[in-house]
Parts: C-alpha cells; structure tokens; sequence
C-alpha cells in the first residue's frame, strides 16, 4: 500500500489482484498530471475518467465533483472498488464498459493513453461522438509508452491536439471536443481462422491476422472429447481457440473467459457466427474467478503482462485457478514462449506435466 497525495487530499492505494510483496505502487506521474490539470483548469463539477488503471483518478477526481469511469478492463474496474474499500469511500459514480452510451454530460474528460493504438483509436472517436462540443479533454502517459502517432490521432478524431510540458517523466495532451464524429476507426477488424473471418474488436490481441502462437495451439488440440464435456477458454480474446474446439466437438459445453470487455464480445460475436446454436457461456473477469463452473478441460494461452507490466504473475495465478476448476480426471493445456520456462511453475502445481509439442518459439503442455 502506499499514500497518494493529490490535489484535493491523500488516499492510500494499493494495487489488485494484491501480491506478496508487491513492488510497484498503484499511481504514477501520470495520474497526478491529470489530477493537477484537473485542479487548474476544470469547466465544471462532473468529469468522465477514462483508463483508470487502479482507481487513483476517479477516487481523486470524485472529490472534486460527480466522476463517471469508462473502460474496457474487468481487472482495473475491480481495482477501483477494492480501493474504494480500502479508503470507506462509496464507488464514485456510474461505470460504461465500451458501447456503452453517457447518461450524463461530463464537463471535461481525464484519459490515460492505452497501450493499444486500436484502442485508443476507438475511444478517440467514442469520445467524439458522446461528446459535447468545446469539452477539454486531457490526456496523459508516462513517456516511455507514449505513442508517436498520439497528437496526429487527436486531430483526426478530435479535430485537435497538442503536446504539452512534459513533468517527472509523464507528457500532457490536451484537445477538445468537436460534438461530432470526424472520422470513423477500423475497428473491428477481421482475420481468417480455421473456421472462417473472425471479428476482432479494438486492443484485443492479434488485431490483424492469427497470432502464431494461436496457429501453433491449434495443431495440438484434443482430438477426442467425453460427450458434453465443459470446457474452458481461459484468456479468449477473439476466441479462435475455443471456435476451433467447438469445430470439432460440436456437442461440447464451452466457457469463454477474459478480462477485457471487447476481447469477450469478440468472442460472443464470432460464436452466434458460426455457432448460434451453442451454449456457450461468456465470463467477463479475473479468469476463473467468480465462475463457479468445474471442467475437464481448460485451454490457456496465457499472456506473459498486464498492461504495462511483464512478468509471470499473470500465468501463476491463472495456473492455480485451473488446478482449482478442474473435474477429477481433467486437463490443462497450456501454450508460453519457450523462454518463459512455464513447466516449472506448472509441475509444482499438477502431477503430470507432458511436452505435446514444440518448436523454436512455443511448447504445449498438457497438464493433470
């Protein structure tokens, strides 16, 4: 945990899903650039925050007047309320998910800058289009992640944009709202699975053609089933993985899970593509968490950062969810970068821990 103190006050913040030892803090320059900003030049009470990662800008921004959160991450909406309980503050105002329209005006808009271009594309054009015009809008990123393109984007969806000072290694941008949609993003996109085109909204991973890693898993797929069996795609994204199974095992029972709100309606629109008659089910969240469903079979291509962030802790904590869910008898089938050494982590976890394949860049484990 640490203490964040910013313009209207200090709260003590801590990043989730906590860990041992946790050794980054849950705010950075970044947020208190468009605190600051916020503070200085505010044209009203009500502010719509977009991206909070961990909740230090809607919390902040809530004491300053009515805040409305949007984004497109399960794990940093759940950030906010953990926060809000740690600090016995009510969770500030309403939370969109993307599609979702404004209830409400905002009299200005604090963002931070996505990692993904796709994504930032899109809310640039959202904001364009919910928007009043004459709206401020600020946003900020820390240095080492801003993109290039950020101010030639701003004036192509907002009709302007200029860089500003930098400060303790963060960069301010600031435009305002046309009150009409200029340009119109490419998003979503498809790209050609074993099935057919599939949609994939904008961030979710592999925006424009089938990961490899994605086209490697596919080859190592169960060939036989159990009728009905539940099955889990852990991690979906545009749920290629968890298509291809049900390709070939039409009668059986899938799961598709995710953090990210557009990579699972990825998923949900290519499933009432092909198979409108499934039953699959979509869980939007901390992996497993939250779904009281037990499987015999859990497919994970697990992603090796959050957001910013690069490491394992991802992986492990969606290694002990499976080892939880699983049926008597099932199995887990794993894809990671040679590199990453996953075997370790999962032969301390299952019994049985078998090569199914690999080559220069990947290896499938199949776990029990």
């Amino acid at each position: 945990m640490t203490t964040f103190e910013h313009p209207w006050g200090e709260l003590t913040l801590q990043r989730w899903p906590r860990r041992r030892n946790e050794p980054l803090q849950a705010w950075d320059s970044a947020d208190l650039y468009l605190l600051k900003t916020l503070k200085e030049r505010h044209a009203g009470p009500v502010t719509l925050v977009v991206n909070d990662q961990q909740g230090a800008l809607a919390l902040a921004a809530g004491r300053h007047g009515p805040v409305v959160s949007s984004g497109d991450s399960y794990m940093a909406s759940r950030a906010l309320t953990h926060n809000c309980l740690l600090n016995e503050l009510p969770e500030p105002g309403a939370t969109l998910w993307p599609f979702d329209n404004l209830s409400q005006a905002p009299d200005q808009v604090v963002m931070r800058v996505p990692k993904s271009l796709a994504l930032l594309e899109w809310q640039l054009q959202w904001l364009s289009e919910q928007l009043a015009g004459g709206t401020p809008v600020w946003l900020a990123g820390m240095d080492k992640h801003l993109p290039r393109q950020l101010v030639p984007l701003m004036e192509q969806y907002l009709g302007k944009g200029r860089a500003e000072l930098g400060w303790k290694k963060a960069r301010l941008f600031s435009a305002t709202a046309p009150g009409e949609r200029l340009a119109i993003a490419p998003y979503p996109t498809q790209v050609e699975g074993p099935m057919g085109p599939l949609t994939v909204h904008a961030g979710v991973f592999a925006q424009q053609q089938l990961d490899i890693g994605a086209r490697f898993f596919l080859a190592h797929l169960p060939g036989s089933l159990t009728a009905g069996a539940k099955v889990a795609d852990l991690g979906c994204g545009n749920g290629v993985i968890g298509l291809a199974l049900l390709q070939a095992h039409p009668d059986s029972h899938l799961v598709f899970c995710d953090e990210s709100w557009l990579a699972l309606q990825s998923a949900r629109d290519n499933v009432a593509r092909y198979y409108p008659q499934s039953t699959s089910e979509f869980h939007l969240g901390d992996g497993l968490a939250g779904c009281d469903a037990r499987f015999d079979l859990i497919l994970l291509n697990p992603p090796f950062h959050e957001g910013h962030v690069v490491g394992d802790h991802v992986a492990r904590r969606l290694f002990r969810q499976a080892k939880q869910a699983l049926n008597a008898g099932g199995e887990l089938r794993v894809i990671g970068n040679r590199h990453l050494g996953y075997h370790k982590l999962l032969s301390k976890l299952f019994t049985n821990v078998e090569v199914l394949g690999s080559n220069q860049k990947f290896v499938v484990w199949r776990c029990s």
